[in-house]
């Protein structure tokens, strides 16, 4: 069995350095999910469950895969995502009155990953029956982090490197099989088998003499115990010539965990469970009465992140979170499709903090290939405590709240093609 995905930082409580309740600390433990999985969905926001094309059937409703042409198609790609991440701490005057913000950690790493899927369309008197698999990315939990710790006096000496490497990502095999049983409805049953490695590393590498003491190191690889399975029903109904709604429901899933920890020179092992909550959507598809053929897609998600529990942190609460994905289409008489979207979410860490995305995407043709294209960008602020106290280095332990600037810039480019 090839290691898990998931990492545990505070499987060992004892051993972990960083402190808890940091989005960043969030998503190398609970992962940060994959739900446009095609260019087109990207580039309308991540809509597209009432009636996107047959290889968003993983992603966004398995009802989707009617929406092939007869026989064999095929999908493959990359996805890019880059995380710019800007940290600034808060200082004050002789009287303790705030003055400003000082950036004190800037960095920006970039992450990529392939994917493929297949679709196979049967004879239209077998209930129209589609089915589709492929390996494709379902959650991640890449980040990294690196920073330099100097003096606060004069010199500026340098001290330590803070340093934070998390390499994971969850894959997911599906099987999704739909049928149309009845005139304009269409229904679909997805299995996902989940599977992929994690090594997560944690150090504090001293540069001085004088902080020798806080040099320190930890790194945990995790297995999947058995095969993670994540089962969604949907059902798509096709109103009229102009109109299509959907819906879907992904069942609550667990992943079981072997973690083995090694800190220094010190070996310890423990077993983790965290279950995943259930998720609802909903969505329509506009066809407006033009000759250019415009679309508009809305889609609507409920995730029920308040009901997730992990058996290695017993304390951990998160709100329900609820997220709009606005997309639109048009088609030129050239056969070259434009696309723009609108993505917004609350965050599961608060129902506070929100964030928002703007996409814009391009489709066309080329020798019978079909070539899609997508970008979008993010940009997003919240307050955190200093990941590592200063005190580890003789200096003054930061009472107020860092600053955090999250730049998400993130891109899709696949490839599509039947066989006719």
């Amino acid at each position: 069995m090839k290691k898990l995905v998931v990492l545990l930082l505070f499987v060992c409580a004892p051993f972990v350095m960083a402190q808890q309740a940091n989005l960043n600390i969030d998503r190398t433990l609970y992962g940060r999910d994959i739900n446009a999985l095609t260019a087109r969905s990207m580039g309308m926001g991540g809509a597209g469950l009432a009636n996107g094309n047959a290889f968003s059937a993983t992603s966004h409703n398995p009802a989707l895969l009617v929406n092939s042409a007869a026989g064999f198609s095929i999908n493959g790609g990359i996805t890019l995502y880059n995380l710019e991440e800007d940290r600034s701490f808060p200082y004050y005057d002789n009287f303790g009155g705030f003055v400003d913000y000082g950036s004190y950690y800037y960095q920006s790493n970039w992450y990529n990953h392939m994917y493929g899927q297949v679709v196979w369309a049967g004879p239209k008197e077998w209930m129209n029956l589609h089915v589709g698999s492929g390996f494709v990315p379902f959650k991640s939990f890449d980040y990294d982090y690196f920073e330099e710790v100097r003096s606060s006096g004069f010199g500026d000496d340098l001290l330590a490197y803070n340093i934070m490497e998390s390499k994971a990502m969850l894959f997911a095999i599906p099987l999704n099989v739909a049928v149309t049983p009845v005139k304009d409805v269409s229904v679909g049953l997805g299995l996902s088998f989940l599977t992929g490695d994690d090594v997560y590393k944690e150090r504090i590498v001293a540069k001085s003499l004088k902080v020798a003491a806080a040099a320190r190191s930890l790194e945990m690889n995790s297995q999947l115990d058995g095969v993670p399975l994540v089962v969604k029903p949907g059902v798509n109904y096709h109103v009229d010539e102009r109109l299509t709604v959907g819906a879907t429901y992904r069942l609550p899933y667990t992943l079981k965990t072997t973690v083995s920890v090694v800190q220094d020179t010190q070996r310890y092992s423990s077993t983790r469970q965290v279950r995943y909550p259930a998720r609802i959507g909903a969505g329509i598809d506009y066809r407006f009465q033009n000759i250019l053929t415009a679309r508009l897609m809305v889609d609507y998600h409920y995730t029920f992140w308040s009901k997730m529990t992990d058996d290695r942190n017993p304390d951990l609460h998160f709100d329900d979170t609820y997220e709009f994905n606005i997309g639109v289409e048009q088609t030129f008489f050239n056969n070259v499709d434009f696309r723009a979207g609108f993505e917004y979410q609350t965050m599961r860490e608060t129902r506070e903090l929100t964030r928002s995305a703007v996409t814009a995407g391009l489709g066309f043709s080329f020798f019978d290939v079909r070539i899609d294209l997508a970008a979008g960008f993010s940009n997003s602020d919240h307050n955190q405590k200093d990941l590592y106290d200063n005190a580890l280095y003789g200096e003054a332990t930061r009472t107020g709240l860092d600053r955090v600037r999250w730049s998400e810039t993130f891109g899709r480019i696949d490839f599509s093609y039947t066989f006719k």
